[in-house]
């Protein structure tokens, strides 16, 4: 019988995965339905240069997703699905953290001076600076499992923000150039080029779900360090009661 602490606790992340699953499995088969968008996105994308990595990851990755989503809805594997999760969410962010620092800093910096959020100079300078070096630094916490929930809550912290200002910023040129919403296609600065909006905040959404779900503790196998400080300790069992000893008269 679970508590009912336990119960709530449970049931989000009984939704969180289902939300996962079918997330996961609309992503790939728009990948599958469109794949010479997707293809065009993995050719723009630096790491895969090379046109046999490109070709091979264009047809793999989308059937890896939807694979995925099945395993997260079925809940074969809980533990697995969990330590893919944390693995696949640190690689993404290692990724974009080196896409924007590395190649061309200065274009991250003109990127993010477009969402007009600060007007001083050194504050500009130092989240174009900063932000994409933390985003490696959680990434490599997450692979290696240190302080998994206190990295999946900064992620949250960074994608909630960031999610929020590229909504509107895509209403305004909507409204500017009288386009569909979905229609909207810009460089948002997520360090992975010119996407179409509608499918960006699908995949933010995703990644805000794998983090919340790595929040209720889905992922402890193979990790260093899973929580900096002990998790409190479980109450002790009581103990069985025992008969009286009968008195000798």
């Amino acid at each position: 019988m679970l508590s009912g602490k336990r119960r709530p606790r449970n049931l989000a992340c009984l939704l969180t995965r289902w939300a996962l699953g079918l997330l996961f499995v609309y992503l790939g088969l728009s990948k599958v339905f469109h794949p010479a968008e997707f293809l065009q996105f993995v050719h723009g994308q630096p790491a895969l240069a090379n046109p046999t990595l490109a070709s091979l990851f264009t047809a793999i990755a989308p059937w890896a997703e939807v694979l995925y989503g099945l395993l997260l809805l079925s809940g074969v594997g809980g533990q697995a699905a969990g330590l893919l999760a944390r693995w696949w969410l640190g690689i993404v962010f290692i990724y974009m953290g080196l896409n924007k620092a590395l190649p061309h800093p200065e274009h991250f910096l003109n990127l993010v001076r477009e969402y007009q959020m600060v007007d001083t100079t050194w504050v500009l300078n130092s989240i174009a600076a900063a932000l994409p070096w933390f985003e490696v630094f959680c990434g490599l916490l997450l692979l290696c499992g240190i302080a998994v929930r206190g990295s999946a809550l900064m992620l949250i912290a960074m994608l909630v923000p960031f999610t929020a200002v590229v909504w509107k910023r895509a209403l305004g040129i909507a409204v500017e150039k009288g386009l569909p919403f979905c229609a909207v296609k810009f460089d948002c600065g997520c360090g992975a080029g010119e996407v179409f909006i509608c499918h960006k905040l699908v995949e933010n959404t995703v990644l805000l779900l794998l983090s919340a779900w790595l929040l209720t503790g889905a992922s402890r196998r193979l990790s260093l360090c899973f929580s900096l400080f002990r998790d409190k300790a479980q109450p002790a069992e009581p103990l069985e009661p025992t008969l009286p000893v009968a008195r000798a008269e």
